[in-house]
């Protein structure tokens, strides 16, 4: 038995969260059969959110739309109807974040062509269109890193949840990034049990495109290695909190950020005393190590022996194969305390 939409919970959520488009506008796509409870938290999440700022004296800082790929009325898996929105009506740049409920058997009927093009915007990748549905269900990363962040999640039971991330968790998740953890906290406990753990949300592990965003910050930092660099500036350069990047930075590259600059500096200065005649010190100011005298400190007890030594005896001139460029960069792995990002 079908129950008429006004009384479908995730319509009044929409009502409530209003249409401001100063207000950070967040995307819910579904289907037929989908659960009620899953796409219900996810907006309720929301819903509360923009109540606890709104008795803080500030403006409720979400809307909220419910979209599917023909619009109209969506029969859940319980028979309530959901009244959506046209996919089409909407490009993926005009959201904050997006949600993507999957089904349990693998991704949501709407994961083709239609909606592939829809991720991807005017102009993307074709070939992203024939990736199967569901490695970019396993695998979101796998698709070109999106202009907003994608969130999949499995429309699964409650007590599949184990097995699966909570559509909750990844709620609660952008609303950390975007306000903060004791607010995403307070939430948690107001939708507990759709809360599994109740832990500090990890946005980054969570969405999409976290690694190209850690390679795009290697890049950042091989680029900017004559400045001071400090952690902070290169999460922020990532797009990251100083919590995370961290973690995932080792995690994807083998090495913290702070030696993957000192790798970089060292790899340079090498070159320098082999390729060129600028003194030391001068290759010191030039690569970010202060002055000649810190870096023959750092240098010789990295590799053993004084810049001008190993400028002897790797001289191109000499015929002397020297050390590898390549191979320096692994002569150490542990970095001087004074060698760290600063």
């Amino acid at each position: 038995m079908n129950i008429i939409n006004n009384f479908s919970p995730l319509n009044g959520i929409q009502q409530k969260i209003g249409s401001d488009d100063t207000k950070k506008h967040i995307g819910l796509l579904l289907s037929d059969e989908c659960s009620v409870a899953n796409a219900g938290v996810i907006g309720e999440a929301f819903r509360i959110a923009n109540e606890i700022e709104q008795a803080e004296g500030a403006p409720a800082p979400y809307r909220f739309s419910v979209l599917s790929s023909h619009g109209g009325s969506v029969t859940s898996s319980s028979s309530i109807s959901i009244w959506t929105q046209k996919l089409e009506s909407y490009s993926l740049v005009d959201f904050h974040a997006f949600f993507v409920a999957c089904h349990e058997a693998g991704a949501p009927d709407a994961l083709d062509d239609q909606l592939l093009s829809w991720l991807c915007g005017p102009g993307g990748d074709a070939h992203v269109r024939h990736q199967h549905a569901e490695n970019l269900l396993n695998n979101p990363s796998s698709i070109e890193p999106p202009p907003v962040p994608i969130f999949w999640f499995r429309d699964v039971p409650t007590a599949a949840w184990s097995i699966s991330t909570p559509p909750a968790d990844l709620a609660l998740a952008q609303i950390e990034r975007d306000l903060n953890a004791d607010i995403a906290q307070k939430i948690a406990r107001v939708l507990q049990p759709h809360v599994v753990t109740g832990a500090k949300f990890d946005f980054e592990d969570l969405s999409a495109g976290t690694t190209e965003k850690i390679h795009e910050s290697a890049r950042w930092i091989r680029e900017n290695y004559s400045n001071p660099i400090s952690v902070a500036q290169a999460a922020e350069a990532a797009a990251m909190s100083t919590r995370n990047y961290p973690r995932r930075f080792k995690s994807e590259l083998g090495v913290t950020p702070s030696e993957y600059l000192t790798r970089t500096r060292f790899e340079i200065i090498c070159r320098l005393l082999v390729e060129t005649d600028l003194p030391v010190d001068k290759i010191a100011r030039r690569c970010g190590m202060g002055n000649g005298n810190r870096l023959g400190r750092l240098f010789r007890k990295r590799f053993g022996v004084s810049p001008m030594i190993f400028r002897v005896q790797n001289r191109v001139t000499t015929g002397s194969p020297g050390t590898p460029f390549a191979d320096i960069r692994q002569t150490s792995t542990t970095a001087t305390s004074d060698g760290q990002s600063q």
